[in-house]
């Protein structure tokens, strides 16, 4: 009876692991869901209702002081969103406790902040627009995702 319990114990821990990986991964895969674009430059999209998450990257991978990530979205960097049908301007919400935190992350040969996000009540066609042009940036771009 022991050994059931602690097997069964040992495959609920490895499948609760499992789920949270699997959670973070997804994550980092579907950053670019719905579009991809130069900085500066705009795309317009078709989304859902739902969120929609604005991340910032760039081509090289930022070096790293213990937990800290040495990379952030640019000062100088704007990013609209803007209704495609009605010209409504979206308020894009950042990330953490009333937008003063960072969500930071990266891969091999990337580095990626995430701008904020979205909430979009009606579905449909929505431009993104992100300017100026970012100085000694390496190849900045917006990611369009889940």
């Amino acid at each position: 009876m022991v050994i059931a319990l602690i097997a069964l114990g040992v495959i609920a821990f490895l499948a609760i692991d499992a789920y949270v990986i699997f959670r973070v991964f997804k994550s980092r895969a579907s950053r670019d869901d719905y579009g991809m674009f130069m900085v500066p430059g705009e795309s317009t999209v078709t989304v859902p209702a739902g969120k929609l998450k604005v991340s910032y990257q760039e081509e090289y991978k930022a070096s790293s002081d213990g937990d800290d990530i040495d990379f952030g979205v640019p000062g100088q960097l704007q990013v609209t969103v803007t209704n495609a049908s009605n010209g409504q301007q979206m308020e894009i919400k950042g990330p953490g406790f009333r937008g003063m935190g960072a969500s930071l992350d990266t891969g091999s040969g990337w580095s990626r902040a995430l701008v904020g996000t979205v909430q979009i009540t009606e579905p449909g066609s929505y431009t993104v627009k992100a300017e100026p042009a970012i100085e000694g940036g390496v190849e900045p771009k917006i990611l369009l995702g889940k």
